[in-house]
Formats: structure tokens, sequence, C-alpha cells
């Protein structure tokens, strides 16, 4: 039996206007206790801001009232379907070294995220992911 990424993704993720400040995505991950916020609305979605993103520019001398859409990623963007596996998931997530994935349903709308954290509290996870061969895990934390 395959796990698929539907059964552990965040069905609900949170979103961001990419003119909120930097500040307000660090107190709405905190409220929301979420990893990533994603960037526009559920009917369009023009990106992804991370933890990572927001350390990152705060370390990089960014200020907390700059506006958040300035550090998301909006290109490039890596997505799962909700239908793959949590092996291709987390293939990818090593691949890339990124640490969440925006899902999309089959007709293209996007349905969640998935996280580390998700792979790592479903203990079907790991099952699943020691039959990956060691040749596929690329990058690092």
């Amino acid at each position: 039996m395959t796990l698929e990424i539907s059964n552990i993704m965040q069905k609900h993720p949170a979103y961001i206007d990419g003119a909120s400040t930097i500040y307000d995505g660090a107190k709405k991950m905190t409220e929301e206790n979420k990893g990533s916020l994603l960037l526009g609305s559920a009917e369009s979605m023009k990106g992804i801001v991370t933890e990572r993103d927001i350390i990152k520019a705060i370390a990089g001398g960014k200020s907390l009232t700059a506006p958040v859409g300035d550090v998301a990623t909006k290109e490039n963007l890596i997505f799962v379907h909700e239908d793959d596996s949590i092996t291709k998931a987390a293939v990818l997530m090593s691949k890339h070294n990124i640490r969440h994935l925006i899902v999309k349903s089959e007709n293209g709308a996007v349905t969640g995220v998935l996280s580390t954290r998700d792979l790592m509290r479903e203990s079907y996870t790991l099952k699943e992911l020691a039959n990956v061969k060691n040749s596929d895990w690329f990058g690092s934390d």
C-alpha cells in the first residue's frame, strides 16, 4: 500500500497578502502554528513564504516592515498532487532542499501544503521511506 499525500497534508493552508509585512507573516505563522503561508488567496495563489524565508530575510538585514511578498518564493514553485505518494514528496523535498510542498488537486486547484513535519508525524511514512534507495536522496536539512 502506498500512502498518498492527501492522507497527511495540511488541508487548510494559511494565506497572506504579499503587501503584508514580514512581521505580519511571522505573527500569522505563530498564531496558526504553520511553518509556511501561501501568498495571495485560494483563488489566486502567487507563491509561498516559509519560516526559513523570514529568518534569511531578517539575518540579511531586511526590516520587519518590508513586504512579506519580497521574501516569498514566487517562481519555480514545486507542486505535488493529492494522489502522489509520500515517497515522491520526500524525494522532491530532499532533491530541492525544501521543507514545504504546495499540493494541488487533479483539476489544478491548490488544496493544501505538505511539510516535513507532516511526513514525520505519520508512522506509516517511515515505513514508506525505508523503501527509497539511497541514490534517490539529495541535499541536506
